[in-house]
């Protein structure tokens, strides 16, 4: 199913490529009887206004006689192209009312001489109101509420007469809570089993300062049975003893300062 864009499209695409090729041959009609270039243009012009006019209002008087005077001065153009006509009074008189015939619908359709006329607005709604059917007969239209047969009863009083209320009973206020003070409890601090005691100097932190280090290194005599003939850099001291990079360069610095 199309939808009303493509519906818009195709009707745009249709006409103007109806009017594009039947206007050069309206020119060149105009251009074989005489009429000079900027006057010839005004022939395929003023039956273009016309065929848009007709079909833009769409009636069926205008679209018909619109497409008749394109034929027209389409089979002239063409006949005389082919040789098979030539230029006479009658061809001469025909070509020479398309455009006043074209002018004075066009200008019919834009003026909407066609359309019904519209009543004026007091005649129309007069018109409409005669037209209203009335009925013969109308029901009886009541005055006033009907009586009631018996009297609607009064609304009970929320406390009736003679009933006797109970005193209020006031509250008693709630007792008043003393907050207990807090006991800080102390926690005492881990302490370590001696079984699984480190002694500090035993195991050195690698990443301590140099000052608080023990020297001379408790490695350095291993260093010197691992490497005898040369003194390792800090990266295969820290690769080959799995050392940390402060104590890898400290031991350097002391197997450089003995060789030294």
């Amino acid at each position: 199913m199309t939808t009303d864009n493509t519906r818009t499209w195709i009707r745009r695409a249709s006409t103007a490529a109806g009017l594009a090729y039947t206007a050069i041959a309206e020119y060149e009609l105009a251009r074989r009887l005489g009429a000079q270039p900027p006057i010839a243009v005004m022939l395929p012009l003023s039956l273009d206004c016309y065929v848009i006019a007709a079909l833009k209002w769409f009636r069926p008087f205008d679209v018909a006689l619109s497409l008749i005077l394109m034929c027209a001065a389409q089979i002239a153009a063409h006949a005389l192209d082919a040789g098979v006509v030539r230029v006479s009074l009658d061809l001469v008189a025909v070509v020479s009312v398309l455009v006043p015939v074209a002018l004075w619908r066009t200008h019919a359709l834009a003026r909407g001489e066609e359309d019904a006329p519209v009543p004026a607005p007091e005649q129309g709604y007069a018109a409409a109101v005669e037209r209203v059917p009335v009925p013969a007969e109308r029901a009886p239209v009541p005055e006033g509420y009907p009586a009631l047969e018996t009297a609607v009863p009064a609304v009970p009083e929320a406390v009736p007469p003679g009933v006797r209320l109970l005193p209020l009973v006031a509250r008693p206020e709630p007792a008043l809570v003393v907050p207990v003070p807090v006991e800080e409890v102390r926690v005492p601090e881990p302490q370590v089993h001696p079984e699984y005691a480190i002694d500090p100097t035993e195991y050195p932190d690698p990443d301590e300062p140099a000052d608080e280090a023990l020297y001379p290194d408790p490695l350095i005599p291993q260093v010197r049975v691992d490497f005898p003939d040369e003194t390792p850099g800090v990266r295969r001291l820290k690769e080959t003893y799995g050392i940390g990079q402060p104590r890898a360069q400290r031991i350097r610095d002391e197997l450089m300062g003995v060789r030294s």
